[in-house]
């Protein structure tokens, strides 16, 4: 959890020195699913996804006309069959303005499973993002991303097995 943390507030406190023309920051919320695909030696693999909701912050900083990066936190929790997860979750997009309304982003996105009971599971993981936002207003957007896990999430796997996060998130946003 603490070096979750530590990459938010450096991703924040770095882009803070950058030299952007504009910042701004607000909220967002959404649509959230995981996506657990489980691989074994023997080239079997199985796949689970749980849907659910996210809510958090971000700060957007503009460096040219076209181009922002764009630091985030998420609260995500997803429900499957009455059990439940949640994740702390940290992308951080590079944003490039294809017009001034769309947009399309990529980052790599940082999460950390808080719940207490996963034995045997890595709580700490990198993800790859990309996906495509567009504004509506000054004050009013909306995006949707996918994030491919790149980490094993298995604890002491043997060679070949593994456990990948992936996530689908799709929200509306508001600068503040």
């Amino acid at each position: 959890m603490k070096k979750l943390l530590v990459i938010a507030a450096l991703a924040f406190a770095g882009l803070g020195s950058v030299k952007a023309q504009e910042v701004s920051y607000g909220v967002t919320a959404g649509f959230h699913q995981l996506s657990l695909k489980v691989s074994v030696v023997e080239d079997f693999t199985l796949s689970t996804d749980a849907s659910g909701f996210y809510v958090g912050f971000f700060g957007e900083f503009k460096i040219d006309e076209k181009f922002n990066i764009q630091p985030e936190i998420h609260f995500a929790s997803t429900y499957k069959d009455g059990d439940s997860s949640n994740q702390l979750i940290v992308p951080v997009m590079a944003k490039y303005y294809v017009s001034e309304e769309f947009n399309v982003q990529a980052g790599p996105q940082f999460d950390y499973i808080l719940d207490s009971d996963t034995t045997g599971v890595n709580k700490f993981g990198l993800g790859l993002g990309f996906g495509a936002g567009y504004d509506f207003s000054d004050k009013v957007f909306a995006s949707a991303r996918y994030s491919v896990g790149l980490t094993n999430r298995l604890e002491d796997a043997p060679s070949g097995n593994s456990i990948k996060f992936s996530t689908f998130q799709i929200g509306i946003g508001y600068r503040l």
